[in-house]
């Protein structure tokens, strides 16, 4: 068994990465490019195959500061289940999304799983891999 100081450490590392990813909706609605980039490694990652692979804090920057812009997503995130390793974590997220595309309401949904990184004492995603569930305008609904 371990020490009740470890076990309490986890908790507050599970914690803390769950207000990452609700900072990181905050900041998506906000269109913070600045605070998106600063939730992500030096050597970050994004992915939704097949359309999206950005890797680096200047392909970041690109989909934070242009992609971004384009839709307006208005993100959710619920069902963390999260493993912590000392300064390393994963884990994976449901998220729920809402936009605007060519001036129709979409609706989104999927999960992310994210890989983490303690650096200097502040955890940030190392990657995120979005997989996608549908995005469908919101007025045909995913059931078709």
């Amino acid at each position: 068994m371990t020490s009740l100081e470890a076990r309490i450490q986890v908790l507050e590392d599970k914690d803390s990465i769950r207000e990452l990813t609700a900072k990181y909706c905050y900041a998506v609605v906000r269109q913070d490019s600045e605070a998106l980039l600063n939730m992500f490694t030096e050597d970050g990652e994004f992915h939704m195959p097949p359309q999206f692979d950005f890797r680096g804090r200047e392909q970041l920057a690109q989909l934070y500061r242009d992609k971004i812009e384009e839709v307006g997503p208005k993100p959710f995130i619920q069902n963390h289940v999260i493993q912590v390793d000392g300064d390393s974590a994963t884990g994976n997220c449901a998220v729920e999304i809402r936009l605007i595309e060519e001036g129709k309401a979409f609706t989104a949904c999927g999960h992310y799983n994210d890989i983490y990184r303690r650096v200097d004492g502040e955890w940030r995603f190392a990657r995120r891999d979005f997989e996608l569930y549908h995005w469908v305008p919101l007025a045909e609904g995913w059931a078709g």
